[in-house]
């Protein structure tokens, strides 16, 4: 699509710009050339790759089951047929919402009739660990690059954090014969899905030969005895520990890319807040792990950095932007895969969630759990069980009776 304002030499009334080329991002871009949009789109994303799936970084593409091109989400090809006017490698750092225009790094400014922000997040790190050579973060596929050259039998990996890239990278460097061990301050690993779940997790986890330090916080990075640059690190725990290690991964959750938004006006409180529909502002929309969304169900903003609900984001914005409408399905869900272990959720799970086990197979090391909020059904968790997790959200999480449903009746009694 040219950039001279004109289609096929026809003048161009509209010119939607989409800043971030994840999921989200692409999703939207191509929602919107499905149900029929054939104005200007254009589309910026900092990474000089096509588009392509984070998931698999922490597993298949470092054991190298997978290569970059089988991550792509949408490859060259793809990407002529959109018809969009792609600016890879490059970042947003500035929006004029009053003028309808987007600043690049390169000094270009991008006119727009509709924005639609998808620049996901970044991770968060330790205080002075960057200077480290051995220290690193995994995020993009240069990330994964550079971590798949250092895990080598023997050599030995601290993973900082306890969270679902902390532990599913645990498990794929046990799997390529590293030393792993992992440390989180919290009492268990995966804190968000509960003790029960969580402590069974870190059970498997240092069963398969991971040294699991939970309650423990890092407090620094050191040099080690070999020379600068060597890889050689100690990392110093709160209780005194110093741990060799040769890479220091740190997997501490992550913020919100919203640091060149900070002079549009947008609430910035939590990323992009936005209206049930992903509206931030007059034209101006965002989508994906960056967006905090309205959920009537709870009443409140919710962001949520899942994989399957930022595509589903995706439609959702692209249908109102073509003056449609498509309703967000609020029961969500995601998937961890654990080395041998995958877990399924679906649902919202509230910090004060009670779980309880619904169905166990003790012979095939499977069972299911339900979440429930003062009584009311809010989560359901399959434990290698992805056909019953999806009969327990059919049955569970569809009606009145869930936290995630329409509400009852005043006066009407609690399900228990």
């Amino acid at each position: 699509m040219p950039r001279s304002g004109h289609r096929d030499g026809r003048p161009v009334s509209r010119h939607i710009v989409v800043v971030g080329t994840g999921a989200a991002g692409l999703g939207v871009a191509q929602e919107l050339r499905h149900l029929g949009y054939d104005e200007a789109l254009t589309l910026v994303g900092a990474e000089n790759h096509p588009p392509y799936d984070r998931p698999p970084l922490s597993k298949r593409f470092l054991t190298g089951a997978a290569d970059a091109e089988q991550l792509w989400l949408a490859g060259p090809d793809t990407l002529d047929r959109l018809g969009a006017t792609v600016h890879r490698g490059r970042r947003a750092t500035g929006a004029d919402l009053a003028a309808r225009t987007v600043s690049l790094d390169d000094g270009r400014r991008l006119p727009y009739t509709d924005l639609v922000i998808a620049t996901g997040v970044t991770p968060r790190t330790l205080p002075g660990i960057a200077e480290h050579a051995g220290a690193v973060t995994l995020k993009t596929l240069e990330d994964a690059h550079s971590l798949t050259g250092r895990l080598r039998p023997g050599r030995r990996l601290v993973v900082v954090g306890g969270g679902f890239l902390g532990t599913e990278t645990a498990w794929t460097a046990l799997s390529m014969g590293c030393e792993v061990t992992l440390v989180t301050p919290t009492p268990t690993v995966l804190p968000g899905l509960g003790e029960q779940v969580g402590s069974l997790t870190g059970e498997r986890l240092a069963a398969a030969g991971a040294t699991v330090l939970t309650g423990t916080a890092v407090e620094a990075v050191r040099q080690g005895d070999g020379p600068p640059g060597s890889g050689d690190l100690r990392v110093l725990l709160d209780n005194g520990t110093r741990l060799p290690a040769d890479t220091v991964l740190t997997a501490i959750g992550s913020a919100p890319d919203v640091g060149w938004c900070g002079t549009t006006g947008l609430d910035l409180a939590d990323g992009i807040r936005c209206d049930a529909v992903g509206r931030a502002a007059p034209g101006v929309h965002a989508c994906g792990d960056v967006a905090a969304w309205y959920c009537p169900p709870h009443g409140r903003h919710l962001r949520l950095e899942h994989r399957m609900h930022a595509g589903d984001q995706a439609r959702v914005v692209a249908a109102d932007l073509l003056g449609g409408h498509r309703e967000l399905d609020w029961v969500p869900f995601f998937w961890t895969d654990q080395g041998p272990h995958k877990i399924v959720v679906h649902g919202l799970i509230t910090p004060e969630a009670e779980f309880e086990t619904h169905e166990a197979d003790t012979e095939h090391d499977r069972f299911t759990g339900v979440y429930r909020t003062n009584g009311r059904v809010c989560a359901v968790l399959g434990w290698n069980a992805p056909k019953q997790i999806l009969r327990l959200r059919r049955e569970l999480l569809t009606g009145p009776q869930t936290a995630l449903g329409t509400p009852p009746p005043a006066g009407a009694p609690k399900p228990g």
